[in-house]
Formats: C-alpha cells, structure tokens, sequence
C-alpha cells in the first residue's frame, strides 16, 4: 500500500508500514477498526469487555511505538437491533481503559450499520519512537509477559466456557515499553496482535534480517499447556500463532534484566523466521476471516 501513495507532508518521519505514523515534532498517529465476527463476538461477550479490548488494541500500537496515548477519536457503527444499554456498557469499558492511561476523548462519528464496528484513531507522542525497521544482527530477541493466552481465552469463549482475562481485559503494555527505553537500547519493537510468527515476520522484513526463535525458552504458562494437552495442540505452535496478546516483541543489543521480560531468540542475517535452526511457516490471526 505504501508504494501507491506519495508523502506529500515533509513533517512526517514515518508513514505507512509501522504500528503509527511518526510525524518530525515526536507526534504518533494510529488507526484501528474492530468488527463484529471478526474481533468479537456481540452475543458471547459482556459489552463492557468489547469496548475495552477494542481499545486495549488500539492503544497497544503507541505501546509499540514506546509512546504515550494522549487523545483519541471514536467512530461507531450501530446496528438497529443493539439495545442502548448495551452500546452504554461498551462505551464504560472504553472510559475505563482511558481512565487508567488518561486519554482524553475529543471527538469521533456515529452510523447506522447492517453489524457493529468500532473504529479509533490515536494521538499520542513518543521522545524515541521504537521501528520495526531498526533490528540489527546480534541483537537479543525479548519478549514481554506470556503467550497462548488470549488464543486458550477465545476458545474457551468459543465453546461456551469462562475467557481468560488476556482475552476479556487485555492491558496494553505503555508502561513496560517506557521502562524498556528508559534503561536500554532498544533496536526494534512491535505489539503482538497477529501472533509471535506474523509479528516477528514484520520485524524481520522491515529490518531487513532474520529472526531465529527458541523453542524451550518461550514464556508458555502452565495453564496454556495443560490446555494444549487435553485438546491435542503442540503448546509451542498454539502460543506461537496466537492473537491478541498485545505484548512487546522487541530486539535489543543488550541484557535486558526485567522480570517480565523473557529472551526467546536472536536477530541472525539469514532472512526469515526460523524456530530452533529451522524455517517456520508464517502463520497466525487473520484479521479477515467472518468469525472470531
């Protein structure tokens, strides 16, 4: 896409391809859209928990990005048949998520629509904003928190039983990628919202490198592979493809020593993603498929 438009704003650092667009003066831009089936379903989930995992994964790009969230614009699609109680609880889990990180809403739309979308754009800044592109050979591959999670929490939510907070109440990692910058060099970062293969496929294209993953050192709860267990799934793939996680994926040349970070890999000049030696086939969630 990028290739089709022309920058025309020489105050723009940072167009399309990365998490927000980056403008001169440290001002960051992002744009999310969220739809019925796709990212949630409206019958399955509390309307409190829509409103605030649709913002969580807004957010969870100026957390990639190591910036701060200041504004944001919401626009809303409103089907005839959704209950105004309903789309009032949708509303409160967005309040409350913009509560905790003190994002002002200033503006946004409303329309009528055949199913229920929910739409931001986030304004924020960031002093030393954090590409995909900046990844280097020899740089550590870390991870923040664990994975598998939110992937167990929507099939759980799928076949009728309690999700896991990392899908109900995803929280969108600022505060640990300030920390990050603060205290290291930080070459390269994205938030994981396709999953560890897709997003580490990101970084690697960008930078132009290859990223090889180890597998006994990913951050895989317990509870993730006892699940995996009793449904047949191989834990390391599950957790690997899994969506949704809005945690950090980041590269740095340095021995990052914080407790909710995790060293799964290292930058390597062979293009790709690999998983112990080997080449991965780039799999993960698909942000067009009808039904979450």
């Amino acid at each position: 896409m990028r290739q089709e438009f022309k920058k025309h704003d020489s105050d723009i650092k940072v167009s399309i391809g990365d998490d927000c667009a980056v403008f001169k003066d440290g001002t960051i831009v992002t744009k999310d859209i969220f739809s019925e089936g796709a990212h949630f379903i409206l019958k399955k989930m509390k309307p409190y928990n829509i409103g605030w995992r649709c913002f969580a994964a807004a957010l969870s790009d100026i957390a990639a990005m190591a910036g701060t969230p200041l504004h944001s614009l919401l626009a809303i699609g409103i089907p005839s048949e959704l209950e105004v109680e309903k789309l009032k609880e949708i509303v409160e889990g967005i309040k409350s998520l913009s509560s905790l990180f003190k994002v002002d809403l200033i503006g946004g739309d409303t329309i009528g629509s055949k199913f229920l979308f929910i739409s931001f754009t986030i304004i924020g800044k960031a002093k030393k904003p954090v590409l995909r592109s900046g990844a280097k050979i020899g740089d550590t591959i870390y991870i923040t928190g664990s994975i598998g999670n939110a992937r167990m929490g929507y099939m759980l939510l799928r076949s009728g039983e309690s999700p896991t907070d990392k899908f109900l109440k995803p929280i969108p990692k600022i505060r640990e990628a300030k920390e990050l910058i603060k205290n290291y060099h930080i070459n390269s970062m994205i938030d994981i919202s396709d999953g560890v293969l897709m997003d580490a496929d990101h970084i690697s294209e960008e930078s132009g490198v290859g990223i090889d993953i180890s597998s006994k050192d990913l951050p895989i709860s317990e509870s993730v592979i006892e699940f995996c267990k009793n449904q047949g799934f191989d834990p390391v793939f599950f957790s690997l493809e899994s969506g949704d996680e809005y945690e950090l994926l980041f590269s740095s040349p340095d021995e990052v020593d914080l407790p909710y970070v995790k060293k799964i890999g290292k930058i390597i000049s062979q293009k790709g993603i690999f998983i112990d030696g080997r080449r991965a086939k780039i799999e993960g969630f698909d942000h067009f498929r009808s039904e979450i």
